[in-house]
C-alpha cells in the first residue's frame, strides 16, 4: 500500500485479490459521512497508498464522491486496480507515484478537497529511513495538494498524541476518533483541515520535529528482544501464533521509545 520504495512480493500479484488493512470501509464510513464534502461539481478526492483496498471504489459508490484519484507506487498494484476498475474509469483513476516526492503531476498543488491515507503513514514510519522520510516530504506533499480548506483524514495505529505532534504542524486538527477491531487495539481516524494557502516556515517546522525522531525506530536490541519474546510464546509443536497473541507480542510495553511507533512491519504492507 505504501508510497515510499516498493516491496518486493513473494507471488504474482493477481493473485492477492482485494486487501483492507485496519478496517473495512463499512467500519469507518461514519468518519466521512460526518465531513462537509460537495458531491457534485468538480470535487477531488485523493487516496494515497491505495494498495488493493476497496476504499476508493467505496467513497465513490457509497459516499458519492465524484472524482476519487488513488497513487500508489507499485506498478503492478496500479495495473491491477485500473483493470478492476474498468467500470468506474470516468469516476475512479489510478496512478503510480511516489508521494515522499512532488506529486503535482497527477495531483496539481491545491486541486484535492479531501485526502484519505488509510495506513500508509503506519507503513512510512515503520520503514527504514522514516525519521528523514515522512515529516520533510510526505506531510509537506499532501499539505501542497490540498485546498485551502481541504480535509486529511489519517487512519492508523499510532498514538493520538505521536500523529498529533506531528501533524498539527501543518493542519488544524477537527476530531480524533477511536475506531474499535474484533482482534488487536483499536485503531484511530484524525480528521484534519488545511487553513491557510501557504506556511512559509513548515519545512523549518518539520525538520526540528524531525531531529526529535531517534536515529532508529526498530533499533537492533528492540528487534532482537521481540523476535526472543516471538519464539518463547510460541506453543510446542505450533508454526504461527494466533492473531491476538501475535499483536500482545508486537505492541509491547518493552518498546524503546513508543509502543504504536516500534511494531516491526514484517507482514505485507498492502492495505
Amino acid at each position: 500500500m505504501c508510497c515510499c520504495p516498493p516491496t518486493a512480493m513473494a507471488v504474482p500479484f493477481p493473485n492477492f485479490g482485494s486487501y483492507e488493512w485496519l478496517l473495512p470501509f463499512a467500519d469507518v464510513k461514519h468518519v466521512f459521512q460526518d465531513l462537509p464534502l460537495r458531491t457534485e461539481g468538480t470535487v477531488l478526492t485523493v487516496v494515497v497508498g491505495c494498495g488493493t483496498s476497496d476504499l476508493s471504489r467505496e467513497l465513490h459508490t457509497h459516499l458519492g464522491l465524484p472524482q476519487v484519484v488513488s497513487i500508489d507506487n507499485d506498478e503492478e498494484v496500479v495495473s491491477h486496480m485500473k483493470a478492476q476498475h474498468e467500470d468506474l474509469k470516468a469516476a475512479l483513476s489510478f496512478h503510480q507515484a511516489d508521494l515522499t516526492a512532488p506529486c503535482s503531476h497527477v495531483v496539481a498543488d491545491g486541486a484535492a478537497d479531501l485526502v484519505v491515507d488509510k495506513s500508509t503513514l503506519d507503513c512510512l514510519l515503520c520503514s527504514e529511513g522514516a525519521p528523514k522520510l515522512v515529516p520533510s516530504a510526505w506531510v509537506h506533499n499532501i499539505y501542497r495538494m490540498l485546498r485551502v480548506g481541504g480535509c486529511y483524514v489519517v487512519i492508523s495505529f499510532h498514538q493520538k498524541e505521536f500523529l498529533m505532534s506531528l501533524l498539527s504542524l501543518a493542519f488544524s486538527i477537527e476530531s480524533a476518533i477511536d475506531l474499535q477491531r474484533d482482534v488487536g487495539p483499536d485503531v484511530l481516524a484524525l480528521v484534519l483541515r488545511k487553513g491557510t494557502e501557504e506556511l512559509p516556515e513548515l519545512q523549518k517546522a518539520l525538520d526540528a520535529w524531525n531531529v526529535q525522531m531517534p536515529k532508529d525506530l526498530m533499533s537492533e536490541t528492540r528487534r532482537e528482544a521481540l523476535e526472543a519474546d516471538w519464539l518463547q510464546r510460541l506453543r510446542p509443536g505450533a508454526s504461527a501464533l494466533p492473531l491476538s497473541e501475535a499483536y500482545e507480542v508486537m505492541i509491547s510495553s518493552s518498546a524503546t521509545w513508543m509502543r504504536s511507533v516500534s511494531i516491526p512491519c514484517r507482514i505485507s504492507n498492502r492495505m
